[in-house]
């Protein structure tokens, strides 16, 4: 039964590429991480598929390639601090640099399946070619700050959700090092991250919970002329 449960998912999720499972476990070579989702539907948000696997498995083939990009050739940022004395709004603002192409979203493999307690779970993982190697060392061989962040979202938000979670993370992960490096609150920061660790996705307290460990490069600084 477990076999053919394994075959199926496989089957929906279109598993085609065998080179994908290589014994390179490396971050840099071979991109490798868990994702989940649930396999039942929210109540009014959406709808209830025939075969019980079709909502989650499309779920996770909507998040992958999301993901993935922020590991393959990052994203970029616009932050403007919230600052009260002069009535400024916080403003946060983030895009792939970016999105994977047809061909690339084809490459994505998604390993051994498993179900807990109504949730699907499985390995996606992702070969970069050697351009992107050499993109991943670009990021790894020069002296970028480390961030990190949290971030959460509703999980009735899907995948929206789980966009909205590595946004917020990601803000407060350059957030926290603007206000531990930067010794004057800027009007605004632009830049780019790299994402050098797999993303830890969770649940508390009914929420999507995500962690993300970024390289982060900074575009421009903007200082407020005067107080």
């Amino acid at each position: 039964m477990e076999k053919r449960l394994q075959k199926i998912i496989l089957t929906l999720l279109l598993f085609i590429s065998p080179l994908m499972f290589a014994q390179d476990v490396s971050q840099e070579r071979m991109i490798r991480f868990a994702l989940w989702a649930s396999m039942e539907a929210f109540p009014g948000v959406e709808k209830v598929e025939k075969d019980a696997f079709a909502l989650p498995v499309r779920k996770i083939r909507e998040i992958s390639p999301f993901l993935l990009s922020g590991m393959i050739y990052g994203w970029k940022f616009e932050y403007v601090p919230y600052d009260k004395t002069r009535g400024v709004p916080e403003y946060f603002e983030f895009s792939p640099l970016r999105d994977l192409s047809e061909s690339e979203i084809k490459n994505i493999a998604y390993a051994k399946p498993w179900v807990e307690e109504s949730i699907l779970y499985c390995w996606v993982e992702y070969r970069r070619s050697d351009a992107q190697v050499h993109v991943y060392k670009g990021w790894e061989s020069v002296m970028h700050p480390k961030i990190k962040g949290e971030g959460y979202a509703q999980l009735a938000e899907g995948f929206e959700g789980v966009q909205k979670a590595c946004g917020e993370a990601l803000k407060n992960a350059v957030r926290n090092y603007e206000r531990k490096w930067i010794k004057t609150k800027p009007k605004e920061i632009s830049g780019t991250v790299f994402m050098h660790e797999p993303p830890k996705i969770g649940v508390d307290a009914g929420r999507y919970k995500v962690t993300l460990d970024f390289f982060m490069e900074t575009d421009k600084i903007i200082e407020y002329k005067t107080f």
